[in-house]
């Protein structure tokens, strides 16, 4: 197998190379100088992730269209879930609860895997959770962009609400870097951290609305339910892609106050214990 090469490019805006003990975590003035290393290090880890297979890129889209057809399998022909469109119902949800599990589980590790980087080079360390989440989402692009050719044959019809979606992935992907900058830095101090990440993403799933209807949740219930914060996004994701409009504004107001608790948290908790890690990598 061949080896695969990764170059460190300087940034633009600095002209002599220099090493950092404890280099800072840089704003975004910053992380856009060192916007090359971003894609040095997305091209780096999908290469890493696909050398050697003959399918290459393309199991990221077989590997969910798999778990997907299964979903349909049981829910529609064995159970009977008994509701018209069921295939777009479930990818409406299921997709996006990929990309968050795919993300999530894999932030534990995120600063763990360029120890050697973190401590022997300058640069912002936000780049490294930035380049894990930009990853997944690179993969997951085309697996979305399937459901969107596919969509007229699974029931889907063109309305306005559609145009409401790219703000919708937005604010997910907001929540899920969030969580990755906390979970990035956590498990650098409490390794145990990523088993416990591991077991919630399993009880995660199962309290979120993905494989069943919301309104089936008994009522007594639905405030342990609650507890998933996934609950609002996908209830919003599914009203675009299935029901053809935007939630109320009660769940569309709780998925951003989501967002912003889990970008605002992650940023504080990176940012103050980033450049502290290195001794414990």
């Amino acid at each position: 197998m061949a080896a695969v090469s990764f170059r460190v490019p300087m940034p633009k805006t600095i002209g002599h190379p220099r090493i950092f003990a404890s280099p800072p975590s840089g704003g975004l003035r910053s992380l856009l100088a060192y916007s090359d290393m971003l894609k040095n290090f997305v091209r780096k880890d999908i290469q890493v992730r696909y050398q050697g297979a003959a399918l290459g890129f393309l199991w990221s889209l077989i590997n969910p269209l798999v778990m997907i057809g299964l979903y349909i399998f049981v829910f529609a022909y064995v159970f009977k879930a008994g509701m018209p469109h069921y295939p777009l119902y479930l990818m409406a949800g299921l997709l996006h609860w990929n990309l968050f599990s795919q993300i999530t589980g894999q932030s534990c590790d995120t600063l763990i895997a360029n120890a050697g980087l973190v401590k022997k080079i300058y640069f912002p360390r936000l780049l490294v959770p930035i380049s894990a989440v930009t990853f997944n989402v690179v993969l997951w692009l085309l697996a979305i962009a399937l459901l969107f050719i596919l969509y007229p044959f699974l029931g889907g019809k063109a309305h306005l609400s559609l145009l409401a979606y790219p703000l919708a992935l937005l604010m997910f992907l907001a929540f899920t870097f969030g969580i990755t900058l906390i979970l990035s830095v956590l498990n650098v101090l409490f390794r145990d951290l990523k088993h416990l990440v591991d077991v919630s993403l399993l009880f995660l799933f199962w309290v979120t609305p993905i494989v069943y209807q919301y309104h089936r949740i008994p009522v007594h219930l639905r405030d342990i339910f609650a507890l998933s914060p996934l609950v609002e996004y996908v209830l919003i994701f599914r009203g675009i892609l299935y029901s053809g409009h935007i939630p109320d504004w009660h769940i569309t107001g709780l998925a951003f106050l989501w967002t912003a608790l889990s970008l605002t948290a992650g940023l504080f908790v990176f940012n103050r214990h980033a450049d502290s890690l290195v001794e414990h990598l």
